[in-house]
């Protein structure tokens, strides 16, 4: 898959980056969960870095999955899905007067469709 037509993927990555400023996002106010590839070769690690300061380190959080690439739902899905599920469970993502229904939704939407929440 990643073999054909190598010098345009990599000029097309390269007119990506060209230009590119943090400055021109918006700031996200809610925590932010971050998985990258040790071994990215589309968007570097220390581009991660970069970001997750930008976003602010008390509101971004950064895992590096060790021996992964750019492709991580396909390389490593069951630890993105392990660390999603973590991000995604956690008492602060929820506000007070929605934590049970909203834990409960969410955990609904992880289980795969042959099993069953008891309501």
């Amino acid at each position: 898959m990643c073999k054909d037509y190598l010098q345009e993927r990599k000029e097309l990555v390269e007119a990506l980056h060209k230009g590119r400023r943090f400055a021109n996002l918006p700031k996200i106010t809610q925590p932010t969960l971050m998985i990258w590839g040790e071994e990215d070769q589309v968007f570097p690690v220390e581009l991660a870095h970069r970001l997750k300061r930008y976003l602010g380190e008390d509101r971004a959080q950064l895992v590096l999955l060790k021996k992964t690439g750019h492709a991580i739902n396909e390389e490593k899905p069951k630890e993105m899905y392990k660390h999603m599920k973590s991000f995604l469970c956690t008492d602060a993502m929820i506000p007070p007067n929605h934590q049970i229904n909203a834990k409960r939704l969410m955990l609904a939407n992880l289980i795969s469709p042959d099993q069953q929440i008891n309501k």
